[in-house]
């Protein structure tokens, strides 16, 4: 810039020398006096020269640049080679690897690192703190290395970092930190490479908690090799026969009936198969002591016995045992025991109650019985399984126990149901105590470190106001547990003479209703399910099971169903009504008619490995497309078995055979099950439709949800139970489906059903 401008000036007082030459001349001290005449060739060296000497620094610069840009170019091209080459390892990197800053922020994560912290992809770990997968101990010590960080100048290992993943799964790591180059205005960021420690460290823990209890117990555990000599002791075996290595082969037989002889472990050798045997052994004392000696092969990970295991137990104290008189009174001891539990057995209990009524009649005292239940015990069972199960009948069995304590005895009835009573206690007072008792048991059970929330149904009765006798005592007391369980469950009831007036109608009526599934009393109506826009035509019906008895009269379902369910006869009842199905849908194809229907069976049936094949064998007798049955299950029903009714339900839509949920909405399904059970229909419960034309509520929200499930599941939507305009003209307006109910028509008889359904079909 400023040579360009004295270039300027240089020309513009050549101009100004040349406008003075054209007018008065100079004086001497204006101007110099201008040089001598020179040789032209002179003058053009000069300039040449001049000019050379000028254009040098810029032509030098010139090339200084180009190189300097030439010198960057490859500096960049390398730059971008390496951090290719960087990604590319860090990508493909086997560990999982996290760049971090120092406040723990994630700047870069690894593909690998997505399932350590229990992501789908490492993307979703972009920005996250670190510090959101530790546990508390681990946060501190990964904080100190990070706020190091700046000062850092090589790698550093955190050791067993406890990690906790989304899903809350604990793993343990350690991680590798290596500080990574930062520019001056740049923030320090570190590499982290994680090494999975988890198994190890579990490993160790158990190891230590193994070596712990084999020091800690007077039980002898030690093995030998397979040449017979003793290459692991505990401190109780060294205490008797030495450290390993110094008890060979050759010098064990002194111990024999301490630790075994070879020959038995020989036997275990070429056997595979643990073995047992007692030996006779004289204490440092003088005593004379009977050990239970325990052989076992240990195996390698190739299966193959590298070693023998033993374990001597002292067990002198036990040979009482073997006195007859004690063995018969131990026998009699267990006998009255359950063997889960070792609560009384039903036997012992009555008689023990027998006794205490004798005793209460005498002297004039009071007594309350109580049959408790636990909810919901079969879903324990199936969800847990019988170990599960088992332990938590133990650990109600234990609390109830102990919380009756010496006021009365508790014993196992059978299969979750527990007995109980109470002396000198009023019934009222009585229920406090049980109430209590099973509020704690409720919050504190625990089972195989899973907290499990429980809820018990119980019924009382008492001496001598509801009975005078213990099977009366205890029957009484059923009934009112069954009344519990009518109520909602989770509850304690009384008995009363309300009570007994019903359970002998609930005894006439099972007792009817066996005689009738044999005689085939049965008959099927047929409420009709009817299109809500549109022409409002009827698509089909929902088949209903009617009974009347000669003595009973009209039995309603509510009051049978619940019965045949509690006392194992549904699927006798589901059968009856498949086949009367199967019937009558013969009769209307041999009329021309093609009707659909559903048909309402219980979840259990499912289960049973004969019932999907007897459905199937049904429609084939009676030449009944599978297209023209639908089968309702409820959604709590489904719930109870899902992986169970989802087979047997696909097995059975292969064969046309349409699924619809019952009462959805009142239930607790997921959208995970829902898909596996691949449904037909939803079916809104009525609970809700009956709100409908009130003012805007929860009904409406839950309704409004429901059908845009079924909507976005491409599932019909059908609602229950419409009796008014009103809710008929809210659910076209939210575009149901279908719907029933007895603003329509109630059930009818099948031949008013098929002649309703000609009248209203569009000519």
């Amino acid at each position: 810039m400023g040579r360009n401008d004295g270039h300027a000036e240089d020309r513009s007082g050549v101009r100004e020398t040349d406008a003075h030459d054209t007018g008065s001349p100079a004086g001497p001290e204006d101007c110099a006096s201008p040089p001598p005449a020179e040789d032209p060739l002179a003058e053009v060296l000069v300039a040449f020269k001049d000019e050379l000497t000028e254009s040098e620094p810029a032509r030098l610069s010139r090339t200084e640049l180009e190189l300097q840009n030439q010198e960057l170019l490859a500096s960049w091209a390398a730059t971008q080679d390496d951090l290719h080459r960087y990604l590319t390892i860090f990508e493909n990197l086997p560990l999982p690897a996290l760049v971090l800053d120092r406040r723990g922020v994630i700047r870069e994560s690894n593909e690998a690192a997505a399932p350590l912290f229990g992501v789908v992809a490492a993307d979703f770990l972009a920005n996250r703190s670190i510090y959101r997968h530790m546990v508390q101990e681990a946060r501190g010590r990964l904080h100190a290395v990070l706020s190091a960080m700046p000062h850092a100048t090589s790698p550093t290992v955190a050791r067993r970092l406890v990690e906790r993943r989304l899903d809350g799964t604990v793993l343990s790591y350690d991680a590798h930190i290596t500080p990574l180059p930062a520019g001056a205005d740049e923030d320090r960021l570190a590499l982290m490479v994680f090494v999975d420690q988890t198994a190890t460290n579990r490993l160790e823990h158990e190891g230590h908690l193994w070596k712990s209890v084999g020091e800690a117990t007077s039980t002898l555990i030690y093995a030998f090799d397979t040449s017979g000599n003793l290459i692991f002791a505990n401190a109780a075996t060294q205490d008797r026969i030495g450290r390993p290595g110094r008890l060979t082969g050759q010098h064990r037989s002194k111990y024999e009936n301490l630790v075994g002889s070879w020959t038995l472990d020989v036997e275990v050798l070429v056997s595979g198969q643990p073995r047992n045997t007692f030996g006779a052994y004289i204490d440092a004392a003088g005593h004379a002591r009977t050990i239970h000696i325990h052989k076992f092969p240990l195996l390698d990970e190739g299966g193959r016995t590298y070693a023998i295991g033993g374990i001597s137990t002292d067990v002198s104290d036990m040979d009482h045992a073997v006195n007859p008189q004690q063995a018969l009174d131990r026998f009699a001891e267990l006998s009255m025991r359950d063997p889960l539990t070792g609560l009384y057995n039903r036997p012992v209990f009555l008689e023990k109650l027998r006794d205490q009524i004798e005793t209460s009649r005498g002297r004039g005292g009071q007594i309350v019985v109580g049959f408790v239940d636990i909810d919901g015990f079969k879903d324990v069972n199936d969800s847990m399984g019988h170990d599960a199960g088992d332990g938590v009948l133990c650990a109600f069995a234990h609390q109830l126990s102990a919380a009756i304590g010496d006021r009365g005895h508790v014993a196992r009835y059978g299969g979750d149901e527990f007995i109980l009573y109470l002396v000198d206690m009023a019934p009222c007072e009585a229920e406090r105590l049980l109430q209590s008792a099973l509020d704690e048991i409720r919050s504190t059970t625990e089972i195989d470190g899973i907290r499990i929330l429980l809820t018990f149904s119980a019924g009382l009765s008492h001496f001598p106001e509801d009975a005078r006798c213990a099977e009366d005592l205890l029957n009484a007391a059923d009934n009112a547990l069954y009344s519990a369980k009518l109520g909602g469950r989770d509850r304690i009831s009384r008995f009363s003479k309300e009570l007994r007036v019903a359970s002998e109608r609930r005894l006439r009526v099972l007792s009817a209703l066996r005689q009738a599934l044999a005689e085939d009393r049965f008959r099927l109506m047929y409420q009709p399910k009817f299109e809500i826009s549109g022409t409002g035509r009827i698509v089909g019906g929902e088949a209903l099971l009617r009974w009347r008895d000669p003595i009973l009269g009209e039995v309603a379902p509510s009051e049978f169903v619940p019965l045949a369910e509690t006392n194992g006869l549904y699927k006798a009842l589901d059968l009856r009504v498949l086949k009367l199905f199967a019937e009558q849908q013969r009769v209307w194809l041999g009329q021309g008619l093609r009707i659909p229907v559903s048909v309402n069976i219980a979840a259990r049936s499912l289960q049973s490995t004969d019932f999907v094949p007897t459905v199937l064998s049904l429609l084939n007798l009676y030449d009944v497309p599978g297209d023209l049955l639908s089968l309702e299950i409820t959604e709590t029903g489904l719930m109870n078995s899902p992986l169970e009714a989802a087979k047997a339900l696909a097995i059975l839509a292969e064969a046309g055979i349409r699924i619809s949920i019952d009462d959805f909405g009142t239930g607790y399904s997921s959208l995970s099950y829902l898909q596996k059970l691949n449904p037909s229909e939803l079916k809104i419960d009525r609970s809700f439709i009956s709100k409908l034309d009130q003012d805007e509520g929860r009904s409406h929200a839950i309704v409004r949800a429901i059908l845009a499930l079924s909507e976005s599941l491409g599932l019909q939507s059908v609602a229950e139970g419409i009796e008014t305009e009103g809710q008929l003209a809210w659910l076209a307006d939210n575009g149901c489906d279908l719907g029933q109910g007895y603003l329509v028509r109630p059930a009818l008889e099948a031949d008013e059903f098929a002649a309703f359904r000609s009248d209203t079909s569009p000519k």
